[in-house]
């Protein structure tokens, strides 16, 4: 099997484009062969006056361009290509910081010294095999130096980068979160552009040895940039030299997950990351026909085989899948279902890694919660990873109580740590969810689904956040200014709550078959509390929550009427059955409640209809809850003809209601 990058086996498809104004090592190597008698005593003079003198640029261009008019006068830029190979002999017979600052200065005002050093190092390390050991030594002092900063650059914006950079570095706690952004700010490899061509070299020669040495510093921007050389970052990446980073690489976490600083590991993982978000990027061109998004979804996936397959064969890799999966499914949890499936969105290669992560867990154990150096956050983004392992069958299904535990407050509770830690934990869901209930909620809910008695476990969770929703209702008697922000993060925290239960109700209701059966009974329970708690949310919720739990009487209402088996066939199989029709609240139950408010009934209308019911029996609904879908067409109407922007009006909408009337 070929193991590589998709743009890496893109690229070769690509024609070539070749520019004469680079030199490559052949060409150097050609101009020495050239030469019938070799190099004269005046070339070493040149390299001797290089290392022993303080001269500059156009001198050398003068000492070179005599020589190269006494023994290549019809070659091709062969004053600059000798002046370029006197360089690179200077640094291999003098391999000092100070004569790379020398030969750097040169290059500095020079485009061709710039561009061809490194190719004239390979010819010229090839021409005398005994000093190529010398570059290596020369690129280890290099790297000491840039690492500790003694190194600088000809360029004061450069120097000014890479001490800013360092800087903010050191000042940063989440510095591992600095690493999974990509280091947020930092140009790359380009602020190391000067050094790279002795770098090249070193890996040319010794990339082993290359590696062990990079690895060393404790400085993600250096390393990140010399990783480029390996075909390991932009332009020209390259899967095996990847691979071998991995396999090499130390070790970054420890058994429980907690990072040791190391960087090089995180930075690999990284560019695994980008390697496939790019083959998803590729997709969103405007004219791929399905069977061409189909080739790049097997190829997302096919990919993301090859990169946990090489972090699997590591000891180590059950810690990095505890602290890489956490921030994939940070990204995922942004997302719908809908986008989780779509080749063009980032979730969907998170997910792809996600789920060979757990196929190549096998019998290894992973950590059951976050190290203590983790964010807060990450807690229940892990939990979520957990739990898509355990439904995929890949790991047992973890207990849940801890995690209820955590929703348990007083009122003291809430402005202490574990009110704190609670609205840590729960900040990025919360935020970035983006659907009910969502793919989050349905993650934390299903170990509680999976326990012995769901239905108990949800309303006592409900029930004993008492102190949330007072929160919510009367504020936090503690806020001294803010007490909206504590209603609002209250009033999002039960939201999350209430999408937990119904992500419950929804994976129990998915294997019911019969509304008679005790699993039936005890889902209508639940289904009653769940529309409970929504009725006492929007009672007591004046935030800008209010809306969310108007939209969620939406999907209580939907469940109702397509769960419940239509009248005389309670004992037909092979369809979901919950509900009875008497069991309560029923879907008239649920329109009668909406009246005071046409438009929030209309939208309930409008997402029944969405989901093709029985229009005869949703007209009977409607008939017992006395409404009139005439009279809310003209109302609705009406409205828009007073404030237009504030209600307006989908004819194509309105035309479905009046399937009902």
């Amino acid at each position: 099997m070929n193991e590589q990058w998709p743009s890496e086996r893109h690229s070769e498809k690509r024609e070539i484009f070749a520019d004469s104004s680079f030199k490559t090592a052949q060409d150097f190597l050609s101009l020495l062969n050239a030469l019938p008698l070799g190099l004269p005593k005046a070339f070493d003079d040149i390299v001797s006056w290089i290392v022993e003198q303080d001269g500059d640029l156009s001198e050398l261009e003068q000492r070179t361009a005599q020589l190269a008019d006494e023994i290549a006068p019809t070659i091709p830029d062969s004053k600059t290509m000798l002046m370029t190979l006197a360089c690179a002999a200077a640094l291999a017979h003098s391999p000092l910081l100070q004569t790379w600052n020398k030969v750097n200065a040169f290059k500095y005002n020079s485009w061709q010294l710039e561009h061809w050093l490194g190719e004239a190092m390979t010819a010229y390390a090839e021409l005398t095999s005994s000093l190529s050991d010398a570059y290596v030594t020369l690129a280890k002092k290099a790297f000491v130096a840039l690492d500790n900063f003694t190194l600088e650059s000809k360029s004061s914006r450069v120097n000014d980068e890479r001490a800013g950079a360092w800087g903010y570095w050191n000042e940063r706690q989440d510095k591992l979160e600095e690493i999974w952004w990509g280091l947020r700010g930092w140009h790359g490899f380009m602020n190391y552009e000067e050094e790279l061509p002795l770098f090249q070299m070193f890996y040319k020669l010794n990339p082993d040895e290359f590696f062990r040495t990079i690895t060393s510093s404790s400085n993600p921007y250096l390393v990140s940039s010399l990783l480029f050389v390996a075909g390991i970052g932009a332009f020209s990446p390259c899967f095996s030299e990847w691979k071998r980073t991995v396999s090499a690489a130390p070790v970054a976490f420890s058994e429980d997950g907690k990072w040791n600083g190391s960087v090089m590991m995180p930075l690999l993982l990284v560019e695994a990351r980008n390697q496939l978000l790019q083959t998803g990027r590729d997709a969103m061109a405007p004219n791929f026909t399905p069977s061409k998004l189909d080739e790049i979804k097997q190829e997302i996936t096919s990919t993301a085989e090859l990169i946990v397959t090489a972090l699997a064969a590591r000891q180590d890799a059950p810690s990095i899948f505890a602290r890489w999966t956490p921030w994939l499914m940070q990204h995922i949890i942004g997302h719908t279902s809908r986008e989780i499936q779509d080749v063009k969105s980032s979730a969907f290669a998170d997910d792809a890694l996600i789920d060979v992560i757990g196929h190549k867990l096998e019998d290894r154990t992973l950590p059951q919660t976050s190290p203590e150096d983790a964010p807060t956050w990450e807690a229940w983004c892990y939990r979520c990873v957990l739990a898509s392992f355990a439904y995929n069958g890949h790991i047992p299904i973890l207990a849940w109580e801890d995690f209820g535990n955590q929703w348990r407050l007083s009122p003291e509770d809430w402005a202490s740590n574990k009110g704190s830690l609670l609205r840590e934990h729960a900040s990025l869901i919360v935020t970035l969810n983006k659907e009910t209930p969502g793919v989050s909620a349905n993650l934390l809910a299903y170990p509680i689904a999976q326990s012995a008695s769901p239905t108990e476990a949800w309303i006592g969770l409900w029930n004993d956040t008492i102190a949330l929703r007072e929160i919510v209702e009367f504020g936090d008697s503690d806020a001294i200014e803010d007490e909206y922000s504590s209603r609002s993060e209250a009033g999002r925290l039960l939201l999350l709550l209430f999408r937990i239960g119904l992500a419950i109700f929804d994976q129990a209701a998915a294997s019911t078959y019969d509304n008679k059966s005790p699993e039936a009974r005890t889902l209508a329970c639940l289904f009653n509390a769940l529309n409970c708690a929504t009725h006492e949310m929007r009672e007591i919720d004046s935030t800008l929550n209010h809306d969310e739990w108007l939209s969620v009487v939406q999907h209580l209402a939907v469940r109702r009427i397509i769960w419940e088996s239509p009248a005389g066939t309670e004992s037909a199989s092979g369809n979901f059955q919950v509900f009875k029709s008497s069991d309560t609240p029923t879907v008239s139950n649920i329109l009668a409640d909406a009246k005071g408010n046409v438009v929030e009934l209309a939208s309930i209308l409008q997402s029944l209809l969405f989901n093709n019911p029985d229009v005869s029996r949703l007209k009977d609904d409607l008939n017992l809850a006395s409404i009139d879908v005439s009279n809310i067409v003209h109302t609705l109407r009406t409205l828009n003809q007073y404030h237009p922007r504030k209600y307006p009006v989908d004819e194509a909408q309105l035309q479905k209601l009046g399937e009902l009337i």
